[in-house]
């Protein structure tokens, strides 16, 4: 896979990325198509470096719980190419680009030193995904709630908000995708 190195946050080595080619650090080709939608996508707190050896890992295979796994999916299929991860130590992250340092943050474990929601709102900015005019959100209430929150102004569609449980919300998809069509 030919790459190339990014800097992201400009102060943090930790932060470098190494980027896909012909993926673009700052804006998505994805915003130059009808609609300018974005879909953000909840991470897990399991990731493919939990395993043990660590290799630089494209953000759309670092996630690997089964909720994560099942979003990603149905973002692939109904946005492809306009779709992110939220990764808790780099920000939002298209499925092309590449983790190369594992880390241990998570999103709902404060001491794991995720983003901060002012970090994240920084980061939105510099990607300039705050350019997309409406954002659809997969997950759970606290992730569409830190969305709404580091996307102020932006109208945010939750399709599986008041769907239920991580179960119900699986099945939601699930039947999404094998009938075509987005919820």
């Amino acid at each position: 896979m030919s790459t190339s190195k990014v800097n992201i946050s400009g102060d943090d080595a930790d932060t470098d990325l190494l980027i896909a080619a012909g993926a673009s650090p700052d804006i998505s080709p994805a915003l130059r198509r009808p609609g300018r939608e974005l879909c953000l996508v909840t991470p897990s707190c399991r990731r493919a470096w939990d395993k043990g050896d660590f290799r630089p890992t494209r953000a759309g295979d670092a996630y690997t719980g089964c909720f994560s796994r099942k979003c990603q999916a149905y973002a692939e299929r109904f946005y492809p190419g306009a779709w992110c991860v939220l990764d808790a130590r780099h920000g939002f992250m298209f499925p092309d680009e590449v983790i190369r340092k594992a880390h241990s943050a998570c999103l709902y474990q404060p001491w794991t030193e995720p983003l901060t929601l002012d970090e994240l709102k920084v980061r939105v900015r510099k990607r300039k995904l705050d350019q997309y005019e409406r954002i659809t959100v997969l997950g759970g209430r606290r992730f569409i709630i830190l969305v709404e929150d580091a996307f102020p102004g932006k109208r945010v569609r939750a399709p599986l908000a008041g769907v239920g449980g991580i179960g119900e919300m699986m099945r939601a998809l699930n039947e999404a995708m094998i009938i075509g069509r987005r919820l």
